[in-house]
C-alpha cells in the first residue's frame, strides 16, 4: 500500500509538472512567436533599408556629373571597344604618350582632320596610342565611314556615351594630348584642315614624349 500511495503521489506529481510544464510551455511559445514576429519586421526593414541603399546608389550614380577635363589633370580612365573587336583600356597606356580624340561622321571639321591621325599613327604607332572615339553613332555608321576611308588608326564606338560623359567639352571635334604619367598635357576643341592638325598633334606628341617639340596652339 505504500508503495502504491507512493506510485499514486508520483503519478500525481507527473500530473502536476505537466500541467506546469504546460503554462511553460505556453509561455515560451508566446515569447518565440514575439522574437518571430519581430525579427520578420527587423528582416522587412533591413531588406527594405537595402533596396532603398541600392536605390539610392543607382540614382546617385545616373547624376553623376563629371567636370570638364583641364589641362594638368588626370585623363579619366574607361575601357572602349575598338572597331575590329579588340578593346582598349586607357590606364593600361600608362607609359605612352596618348592622343584621345571625340568624333562623329556628320561632323565636318571631325571627318576634315581625320587624315592627321591616319599619317600619326604610321609615324608613331610605337611610341604613341591613337585612338578616336566615336560619339554615340551606332557601330554599322561607323564600320562603314571606316570602310570608305581605309582607315587603320584604332577608332572606337561609344554607342551609350559613357565615355563621352567623362570628357564633356562644348563640341566636337575635341581631342587630348595625355602625357605617359596619365596627366592632360594639351586640349584642343575644333579643327582646321588635316594639314593644320597635323602639325599642332605632332607638335605636341613631340614635347610629351620629351623631344623638345613645341605646343602649337
Amino acid at each position: 500500500m505504500k508503495i502504491t500511495k507512493g506510485t499514486d503521489r508520483i503519478l500525481k506529481l507527473s500530473k502536476g509538472e505537466k500541467t506546469v510544464s504546460k503554462e511553460k510551455l505556453t509561455g515560451v511559445l508566446l515569447g518565440f512567436l514575439m522574437m518571430l514576429t519581430l525579427a520578420g519586421c527587423g528582416n522587412e526593414r533591413k531588406d527594405a533599408e537595402e533596396n532603398n541603399k541600392v536605390s539610392s546608389d543607382s540614382k546617385q550614380e545616373e547624376q553623376t556629373d563629371y567636370r570638364e577635363v583641364l589641362e594638368g589633370d588626370s585623363a579619366p580612365d574607361f575601357t572602349v571597344e575598338i572597331a575590329g573587336g579588340s578593346s582598349f583600356t586607357l590606364l593600361e597606356q600608362k607609359g605612352k604618350v596618348v592622343l584621345l580624340n571625340f568624333w562623329a561622321t556628320w561632323c565636318g571639321p571631325c571627318v576634315g582632320e581625320m587624315p592627321a591621325f591616319e599619317k600619326l599613327y604610321n609615324e608613331y604607332s610605337q611610341e604613341v596610342a591613337i585612338l578616336a572615339i566615336n560619339c554615340m553613332e551606332d557601330k554599322d555608321t561607323v564600320n562603314q565611314f571606316i570602310s570608305d576611308n581605309s582607315y587603320t588608326f584604332p577608332i572606337a564606338y561609344d554607342v551609350d556615351g559613357a565615355v563621352s560623359k567623362k570628357y564633356p567639352s562644348d563640341g566636337i571635334p575635341y581631342t587630348l594630348i595625355i602625357g605617359k604619367d596619365g596627366m592632360v598635357q594639351k586640349i584642343y576643341l575644333g579643327a582646321k584642315d588635316a594639314d593644320a592638325q597635323y602639325e599642332a598633334y605632332k607638335n605636341a606628341i613631340e614635347s610629351a614624349l620629351g623631344k623638345g617639340g613645341e605646343q602649337a596652339e
